[in-house]
């Protein structure tokens, strides 16, 4: 077994999307005036745990699937035993919990049930009809582990509190959804109903931008929500009309590196525009990582 076979496991270039939504939601904090404890920092790495903690064990318990689609992977190659993969998964998986617990009660919450949703959708979730919408109450749960290191869950939550989480819940769900093809390629159907609801996303959150009295309209807001909407239309339309499986393939890397700017948007909404500069920085390593290491 070398590093690079171990790497290869863990698929790096996501860890940094994973980093964005842990500091979208510290962000969001500060945005809506509240203060940000001493530990909460710490979420970042209780964040990058258990999204690898899920990329892992994704591995483990695909591994009869892998070694018929993709068995270059390196469980199905036999770089990586099966047996060291599983010790490592549930390693990080149990260190992001206890490190969010180690935060605070509510903190440690949250991440027990992004650590349950983590586990249904990769024993069981994944090849059912909830699937993609499994995988994207992980994501929500991942910003929301953030923002819950400084509002207690008994505690009401301000409107952006709860529909950033959502949000880049329903985009992965759609995400997942155009994905779920991915080696053979989609059909039109599945490749534009993912994609029709992907359209639909974007015109509620641009029509609740509008209405919602409680969400900030500044231009730098409204010029990072325009950013997010023109990348995600630059990535995601030539899926319209190729969806084979290189094509869905590339959509679906460039639409995971599309998740710290959504970060971003939703920290710029929350009130930090110009700190939302720091979550979409994190595309850079992704990007370069992406260079060596495959994203899906």
């Amino acid at each position: 077994m070398t590093v690079g076979a171990v790497l290869r496991l863990v698929r790096p270039p996501n860890v940094f999307t994973a980093f964005a939504d842990a500091m979208a939601g510290l962000l969001v904090l500060w945005g809506i005036g509240l203060r940000v404890p001493d530990r909460a920092c710490a979420v970042i790495l209780a964040s990058g745990c258990l999204y690898l903690a899920g990329i892992v064990l994704n591995d483990v318990f695909d591994r009869e699937i892998d070694a018929r689609e993709r068995p270059r992977r390196p469980i199905p190659s036999g770089e990586v035993s099966v047996a060291f993969a599983a010790a490592l998964g549930f390693g990080l998986l149990a260190s992001g919990v206890a490190i969010a617990a180690w935060i605070g009660r509510s903190p440690g919450l949250v991440a027990a049930a992004l650590a349950t949703c983590i586990l249904v959708y990769d024993v069981w979730a994944k090849h059912t009809r909830i699937g993609p919408l499994v995988m994207g109450s992980c994501r929500g749960l991942d910003v929301a582990l953030a923002i819950s290191t400084g509002l207690a869950l008994d505690a009401p939550w301000p409107p952006i509190a709860v529909a950033g989480p959502i949000v880049l819940a329903l985009y992965v769900t759609g995400l997942t959804y155009i994905a779920r093809d991915e080696v053979d390629g989609n059909t039109t159907r599945r490749a534009r109903t993912g994609l029709g609801f992907l359209a639909l996303l974007a015109a509620g959150v641009v029509i609740a931008l509008v209405v919602s009295p409680g969400l900030p309209r500044s231009g730098l807001a409204w010029a990072w929500v325009a950013l997010a909407l023109g990348l995600g239309w630059r990535n995601w339309a030539p899926v319209w009309h190729r969806h084979d499986g290189p094509s869905t393939g590339r959509a679906i890397g460039g639409g995971i590196v599309l998740i710290p700017v959504i970060d971003a948007a939703i920290v710029a909404v929350a009130g930090c525009p110009f700190w939302a500069v720091g979550v979409v920085s994190l595309i850079v390593p992704a990007l370069i990582l992406k260079q060596f290491f495959s994203p899906t």
